[in-house]
């Protein structure tokens, strides 16, 4: 959930700093990210459904501060 919520929109940009390949990696074959170079260059965009999934999480945690 970290890797997707430090997403900024569904532009290319570098994960969050001791981001694991693991984590990266599961995230797309949960279809939430696509990846993109390798090594100290991969890249990683939220997909539609990755997007989705934050903007819901993100309500939901909204609705649980009121």
């Amino acid at each position: 959930m970290v890797l997707l919520h430090s997403a900024v929109g569904t532009d290319w940009q570098s994960p969050p700093q001791g981001t694991s390949l693991k984590t990266l990696s599961e995230a797309e074959e949960q279809g939430f990210i696509l990846i993109r170079g390798e090594f100290q260059k991969r890249q990683f965009r939220l997909t539609e459904t990755g997007l989705e999934h934050v903007e819901r999480d993100r309500r939901r945690l909204q609705a649980r501060k009121h």
